[in-house]
């Protein structure tokens, strides 16, 4: 049976937090969603928090709330999910696509500074796969970063949570994510003006014109017994990473950085030093997923060619990863490592 690469952790609580509310007719945006909301800002220490229906909805919210418009430009590394793109799209504001550095899952400070002009209107970075980006570096730019926090959601960096330095945060709830709220999504911010702005944006009074972007109460309730167990769910992430490292070990293959008790480990990223169908052919021969997680960076959904980020292309062609779910089984683990190990 082929061990798959993600699978969402539901247990019996979340079951039942989700019956609750659907016996109490509660199927709206209301007190769930608010307790969620809470909830999810105390985690991060940031003092406002709207829950959304999607990843992309939140980057729109944020992108209003920084009047981004046709005359606007956002840069975001090409190696990345789509959803600030899409959002960006639905803004009619101009993507500025930044190359990550050789062999790392980020841009370098030095990269994005040379994309930045007087029409630069924020930054788009996030902590990829669970790893860290220097949040504090683009700060010190004195320009908007909206500091994705899907793949790190309940980590800190240097004691502070990760989400808390941007000037927004947005987090990701789909299934393959560390909390999952069967999808769904988060933006939060200090700035009281930008609250306002996003919370009309997305809509629940029927007075004003809205995005109707906000995320139902048994939705909430799933997000709120996930996130009750999430220091479970890191543990259990880092110690099934930490295995894969030491498999690591006797193989020319390497992760994108050392192990440390700090990261998510969201995913487990891997650039194997072998060709694509060898990858393929020996991992599934072994009954297990491995997938490149990038496969379209974002410079090819616009149509530019990969000479122009060649690292981010290569890496979107090169870097797999390997099952790291909570829920995964001593013998599947056992399974994985050796299998990593043998993988010559």
């Amino acid at each position: 049976m082929k061990i798959v690469l993600n699978k969402p952790t539901i247990t019996r609580d979340d079951l039942e937090g989700v019956l609750d509310c659907l016996i109490k007719d509660e199927l709206v945006a209301g007190s769930t969603v608010k307790n969620f909301e809470s909830a999810i800002a105390n985690l991060t220490e940031v003092k406002y928090s709207l829950a959304a229906n999607s990843l992309t909805s939140a980057y729109h919210l944020a992108f209003t709330a920084l009047q981004i418009n046709n005359n606007s430009e956002v840069i975001i590394p090409s190696f990345f999910n789509h959803a600030p793109l899409s959002a960006l799209q639905l803004c009619r504001g101009n993507a500025v696509l930044v190359d990550n550095d050789e062999n790392s899952l980020f841009p370098s400070i030095d990269r994005i500074k040379e994309k930045i002009t007087e029409k630069t209107k924020c930054i788009v970075a996030g902590h990829s796969f669970g790893f860290h980006y220097d949040i504090d570096k683009l700060t010190q730019l004195n320009i908007p970063v909206i500091e994705d926090i899907s793949h790190s959601i309940g980590t800190e960096v240097n004691e502070i949570p990760a989400g808390k330095r941007g000037a927004f945060a947005v987090a990701s709830f789909a299934p393959a994510m560390i909390l999952t709220t069967g999808n769904g999504g988060m933006v939060l911010t200090n700035n009281s003006k930008h609250y306002s702005l996003m919370r009309d944006k997305r809509g629940i009074k029927e007075d004003t014109l809205h995005l109707d972007y906000t995320m139902t109460d048994f939705q909430a309730a799933m997000g709120l017994t996930q996130l009750s167990k999430l220091k479970k769910f890191l543990k259990r992430r880092r110690e099934i990473a930490n295995i894969y490292y030491g498999s690591l070990r006797h193989t020319s293959h390497r992760p994108l950085a050392p192990y440390s008790d700090s990261f998510a480990y969201q995913s487990f990223p891997v650039l194997f030093d072998a060709f694509n169908d060898k990858i393929q052919k020996y991992w599934k021969k072994n009954g297990v997923e491995v997938v490149r997680p990038v496969q379209n960076p974002l410079h090819s959904l616009l149509g530019k060619s990969g000479k122009e980020y060649p690292n981010s292309d290569r890496m979107s062609k090169k870097l797999f990863t390997l099952p790291v779910y909570p829920t995964l089984t001593k013998k599947e683990i056992e399974k994985i490592s050796k299998s990593l190990s043998s993988f010559i």
